[in-house]
């Protein structure tokens, strides 16, 4: 048989088609004995399953399915999912926030004291340079003159 409502026929016998696909399948069953034949096996399979008794499981069947399902090995999306509780994420976002803060704030202190030594260095590599003007004929005086000198020369001062 290979007619056009042949998928249909299981749909039609249950009542799950709409009014006009039904309607079409019932003028197709009296021109057609074939589709006839099939719609009247599935309609004695549906009355004799109806018939039977309603299978009821045993008390541990329920437990035992349950297990069977726990037991079995989990997805990597439903493991990683896991993960991405809230009750995970807000104190792993907090546990980050606060290393980031600590690796900043240490990491801007090592910057300073860097800084700091380097100025350090710097004065001690010219100590003695620094520290006696005296000894290349340079004072304290001299040294304002010659930064305020263009001030000095607009003023008429030599």
């Amino acid at each position: 048989m290979s007619c056009t409502v042949e998928d249909e026929l299981t749909a039609y016998v249950d009542g799950e088609l709409s009014a006009v696909e039904a309607a079409r399948v019932r003028t197709h069953l009296t021109s057609c004995a074939p589709c006839r034949a099939t719609e009247a096996v599935l309609r004695r399979t549906v009355t004799e399953l109806a018939a039977l008794p309603a299978f009821e499981p045993s008390p541990g069947l329920r437990r035992r399915v349950l297990a069977q399902v726990e037991s079995l090995p989990r997805p990597w999306t439903e493991r990683f999912r896991r993960w991405l509780r809230p009750a995970v994420l807000a104190p792993a976002g907090v546990a980050l926030a606060t290393a980031v803060v600590v690796a900043v704030v240490v990491g801007q202190r090592l910057v300073v004291q860097r800084a700091e030594r380097g100025m350090e260095l710097a004065v001690a590599e010219h100590y003695e340079l620094l520290s006696d003007y005296e000894v290349v004929g340079v004072s304290r005086d001299d040294l304002d003159v010659v930064e305020h000198l263009d001030e000095l020369q607009k003023e008429g001062r030599p």
